[in-house]
């Protein structure tokens, strides 16, 4: 997709999640980017495996990604506008993933994907609110894993798999509960790229 603006909400939030976890893709989103999602969809990652590479693109609703790209980037993360953040925070964080796993050679599951997605939309609203108070946290995390909504018509096995990573995500929260009521930020990035270099198996862990 072409016409990326000169100052770009995507492309910022895509450098945050490389800086957090220390990851250096070179790639653009906008490069990336089509507003042809499936039906009923707010955001899919499409991916095809050709000649021993594999193609990525990053399909968003073409209105979610008017909103966040005409907001203030100030206020592009604000809690009053995640109806059209959320998804935009959940395609680049499988696209950093996916990513990330290709250079690795490390397989990904679908669940895997979707429990690291559930954990950077906490990640990203916690670091651009900060510093939180506890009653913030404890807002940010009922609002993300409690009160949530699923798109209607959704298969059962995605519905499943989307429940699961909630739950994961979650669990994980609690383990952010205390670096976020000390103000200790170094200590909440820890943990965080902790989790995200985790496989799956490590993921568990670390929420149980």
């Amino acid at each position: 997709m072409t016409g990326a603006p000169a100052t770009s909400n995507l492309r910022r939030l895509f450098r945050g999640l490389e800086a957090l976890y220390g990851s250096d893709t070179g790639l653009d989103p906008w490069d990336l980017l089509t507003t042809e999602v499936p039906p009923g969809a707010r955001e899919t990652l499409l991916l095809r495996e050709a000649d021993d590479a594999l193609e990525v693109a990053l399909a968003l609703d073409a209105g979610v990604l008017e909103r966040f790209e005409g907001a203030d980037p100030d206020r592009a993360l604000d809690v009053a506008h995640l109806r059209h953040t959320l998804p935009i925070i959940e395609g680049l964080s499988h696209l950093l993933y996916v990513a990330e796993c290709a250079r690795r050679e490390r397989p990904v599951s679908g669940l895997e994907l979707e429990t690291q997605a559930e954990v950077d939309k906490l990640a990203v609203l916690a670091l651009h609110h900060w510093p939180l108070g506890p009653a913030e946290f404890r807002a940010l995390v009922d609002r993300l894993y409690y009160r949530f909504e699923l798109l209607p018509g959704l298969p059962q096995s995605l519905r499943a798999r989307y429940l699961a990573a909630n739950r994961l995500a979650l669990a994980f929260s609690r383990r952010l509960a205390g670096p976020a009521r000390r103000r200790r930020i170094d200590g909440l990035r820890g943990i965080l790229r902790e989790f995200w270099r985790a496989p799956l198996a490590g993921k568990r862990a670390l929420a149980a």
